[in-house]
């Protein structure tokens, strides 16, 4: 297989993401398929029990595949504007597509919600708060966390503190949050971008930060009960 800049898989895929090309594998390492649907998709992950895969691209893509068919179910163009690097999930049921993006401005986050039959978006959440920057969301024990910085203005200069929280789905509102020192938030954002791209060797390669890091999952379910 080829050393691609982030990879996922499941029971029955391989999948590596190079930015120009994502390439599918079965677990034997065999090549099946290659898709070239979007530009800079480095990261997928798969439906909960199923073999359709997300990717997203930094571009402001999202693409949905169906490996059992090998074929691209739909390209959703989120927005034009780039550095789309924030985390996504599907829910633990499948019912939903969760994705952190950047619609507006570069420095304003906000989830966007897609449910699974059709990829059709049908919920915003946190779209007019502008001191929340949200980097990576995560599925645990039952619960929702969002791990992320607030801002100490609202245009986009400088951080207040780090926080991880307890996100609520349904009203779409925080419903608990623990701060943290900004640089430890940092370190620990880097870390979650090593793990959601498969912690890679090509992706540590070129992040300086990561240079002594080991890969290890970061919990935010863990994270949370500690501070």
């Amino acid at each position: 297989m080829r050393k691609t800049y982030g990879v996922c898989e499941n029971d029955s895929f391989i999948v590596g993401f190079n930015g120009a090309t994502i390439y599918v594998y079965d677990k034997g390492g065999k090549e099946l398929a290659k898709f070239k649907d979007a530009p800079y998709c480095y990261r997928g992950c798969f439906r909960t029990g199923t073999n359709i895969l997300a990717a997203k691209s930094t571009a402001g893509y999202l693409c949905f595949y169906d490996l059992d068919r090998l074929t691209l179910i739909k390209r959703v163009t989120v927005t034009t504007l780039g550095a789309q690097d924030e985390g996504f999930a599907f829910s633990p049921d499948g019912g939903y597509f969760i994705n952190i993006e950047k619609p507006k401005v570069s420095y304003r986050t906000q989830i966007g919600v897609y449910e699974t039959e059709t990829f059709t978006r049908v919920r915003d959440y946190f779209s007019g708060d502008r001191k929340m920057v949200l980097d990576h969301i995560e599925y645990d024990n039952g619960e929702w966390y969002l791990l992320g910085f607030m801002r100490s203005d609202t245009e986009g200069a400088g951080y207040a503190y780090g926080f991880v929280g307890v996100w609520d789905f349904e009203s779409g509102r925080l419903t608990a949050m623990k701060r943290m020192d900004v640089r430890r938030c940092e370190a620990l954002c880097w870390q979650k971008d090593w793990e959601e791209h498969g912690f890679s060797e090509k992706f540590r390669e070129t992040h300086s930060t990561l240079k002594y890091a080991k890969p290890e999952r970061v919990s935010l379910t863990e994270l949370f009960a500690m501070l």
